[in-house]
């Protein structure tokens, strides 16, 4: 009776170290999100530069070869494949002779998929977060500018956008339309970001597509227009929304591959990158995204202002804008203000707290640039 209990007490022994063990990779992302944060600088150079580059670059480099959005496959995957492994399990629980061991083992798996996963995302995504500010790297005061300067920013911005927009493609209600095909407009993401790896080497990667997601329509619902997935270091684009926007949108996603987390520094990027692009359609949609942050911030602080600056703006970008105000209108309901509210949850739950508001913060970031560098040419 002695030995039996021994046994048995040396069996649940050996599974909690077995579900110990599972537990380290979680442990160490738990680590990493306690004490990044109170160390950029050691983040940046020793995470976000190298650890998060050893990672990224070659499975980066190998999926973004494919065309097609992995991560909209794998969605659409996860249900089916959830189901199926549950029947699987409960098929073994039902045959298996000692049905508590089967549990504890299948326990201990569950364990270490979701730990794996959680440390993984912190190296791929999660420890960005910590890394120093772009406003540091790139040497920029963020410090508040007057509305004057944000006016003659949306100016340039305003003027930008409409001399671009001239030679772009125009649909039969006089709306922007992409000058190439869907596929090859997406393949361009990353040519806007080349021409900034010599000023900004902490720009280079080696993901240059943005991946279209078919089910876009649905998504719209949520009212994302694109989501970067950390696991397979995937742009995706929502590719449903108006033309003008799926090119900054792809540039913004490909910022996260670039080993930034923050949407702010990522619209900044963005912008950045899409002004720098070879294409006019990306020239386009970058200067008017910035536009539109900048003038939405000069109008809420003077309405005056705003007025002087927005009669820069082209009829054809009038025609863009109400074009795309109309098109999100159709998807507001409870599952858009579900999805704010998860996003804004989650980008909270990184140290930043702003939350979505933190979208707005690129207006310090572009008229710090602005006064430093001007609009580039």
């Amino acid at each position: 009776m002695k030995k039996l209990k021994f046994r048995k007490r040396k069996k649940y022994i050996l599974h909690i170290k077995r579900m110990a063990r599972a537990l380290i990779p979680a442990a160490a992302a738990l680590l990493f999100y306690k004490l990044l944060p109170h160390f950029p600088a050691f983040t940046d150079a020793v995470f976000s530069s190298v650890l998060f580059r050893i990672i990224a670059v070659p499975l980066g480099f190998f999926l973004s070869i494919l065309p097609l959005s992995l991560t909209e496959i794998l969605a659409i995957l996860a249900l089916p494949a959830l189901v199926l492994l549950l029947m699987f399990f409960i098929r073994r629980l039902i045959r298996s002779k000692n049905r508590l061991k089967t549990a504890g083992n299948a326990g201990v798996v569950a364990v270490w998929v979701v730990s794996a996963a959680l440390l993984f995302y912190m190296l791929l995504h999660g420890v960005n977060f910590y890394r120093l500010p772009a406003s540091e790297l790139m040497e920029l005061d963020t410090s508040q500018k007057s509305a004057e300067l944000l006016q003659s920013l949306c100016i340039d911005l305003a003027k930008k956008a409409s001399a671009e927009r001239q030679s772009l493609k125009e649909d039969e209600n006089g709306c922007t339309v992409l000058s190439k095909s869907l596929y090859k407009t997406l393949a361009q993401a990353g040519d806007g970001y080349k021409a900034l790896d010599d000023r900004y080497p902490f720009l280079w990667g080696v993901v240059s597509r943005a991946k279209p997601v078919q089910l876009s329509h649905w998504w719209s619902y949520t009212g994302i227009s694109g989501m970067y997935f950390p696991f397979l270091l995937e742009a995706n684009v929502n590719i449903d929304q108006p033309d003008f926007s799926i090119p900054s949108t792809a540039a913004h996603e490909l910022a996260h591959t670039r080993g930034f987390a923050r949407e702010d520094e990522c619209n900044f990027f963005a912008v950045l990158s899409c002004l720098e692009n070879p294409s006019a359609d990306y020239r386009y949609s970058g200067a008017l995204m910035a536009y539109i942050y900048c003038s939405n911030a000069l109008y809420a602080h003077d309405a005056d202002l705003w007025a002087a600056a927005s009669a820069h703006c082209s009829d054809g970008i009038r025609r863009d804008l109400n074009r795309q105000g109309e098109y999100w209108k159709q998807f507001e309901g409870k599952v858009q203000k579900a999805a704010e509210k998860i996003n804004d949850g989650f980008i909270q739950s990184q140290g930043v707290d702003d939350g979505v508001l933190s979208y707005d913060r690129v207006v310090e970031l572009l008229l710090a640039y602005y006064e430093k560098e001007g609009l580039p040419n």
